[in-house]
């Protein structure tokens, strides 16, 4: 089986899956912390998400020189819109990608209102169609936790290298627990990064580590800089 073969396997199990998700119950597997969620409350969980891990580094995102409101973002994972409303208050212009066709429709229907989100279904691996160095900010978070391959994870980072801009900033949460046990094609318990995978992701891509934090757990976040 060829590794190409193998990953065309894993992005149309990754599609199937999410689109039967987001049928099911898309609040509840966007953010499973309820299985019944009101809708004023998923939304607001959105933005305390994006208050605790976008707010905090505004400085890292505008480098001391720029407004939000000047900058161009990227979310990668968007779901159905749930911190994408948010982000749209604080950029200038939000792209928010998703690989699941239900997820953007469901996102569309709660980004009706907004002028400045652009939502793009993506193939799960790369930002085909996007400019290269045309954002300042990348962010995903509670996505790559679910990517079942390395080679994935792979080829979003060195995608988001190409549509950055020089001295742009990716950051993104994964999956830290290295000692899970999972199934390769498992599209929950994603593939698990540890600090040594880390490091060769960010080589791979062409990236800076500038931070990470988290190792070892669930919530194990990188903050990757394409240098100016």
């Amino acid at each position: 089986m060829t590794n190409r073969f193998m990953d065309n396997r894993v992005l149309e199990k990754m599609r199937s899956d999410w689109n039967g998700r987001a049928k099911e119950n898309a609040q509840y597997y966007v953010q499973s912390e309820r299985q019944n969620w009101d809708r004023r409350e998923f939304f607001r969980s959105g933005e305390i998400n994006v208050a605790n891990e976008v707010m905090t580094d505004m400085i890292a995102i505008c480098g001391g020189r720029n407004s939000p409101l000047d900058l161009r973002m990227l979310e990668i994972g968007c779901g159905v819109g749930r911190m994408t409303r948010m982000l749209s208050r604080i950029f200038g212009r939000v792209t928010g990608v998703d690989i699941s066709e239900e997820m953007i429709r469901q996102a569309r229907e709660n980004t009706s209102d907004l002028q400045n989100v652009e939502l793009v279904l993506g193939d799960g691996c790369t930002l085909a169609g996007i400019e290269s160095n045309s954002y300042d900010f990348a962010f995903s978070f509670i996505v790559f936790q679910h990517i079942p391959a390395y080679s994935v994870m792979s080829s979003y980072c060195r995608e988001v290298y190409r549509v950055l801009k020089p001295g742009g900033l990716f950051k993104f949460q994964v999956q830290g627990h290295t000692d899970l046990r999972r199934d390769e094609l498992d599209t929950w318990v994603g593939y698990p990064v540890s600090q040594r995978d880390a490091v060769t992701l960010s080589e791979e891509s062409g990236f800076d580590i500038e931070r990470e934090d988290g190792a070892g757990t669930q919530y194990y976040w990188l903050w990757f800089r394409k240098l100016a």
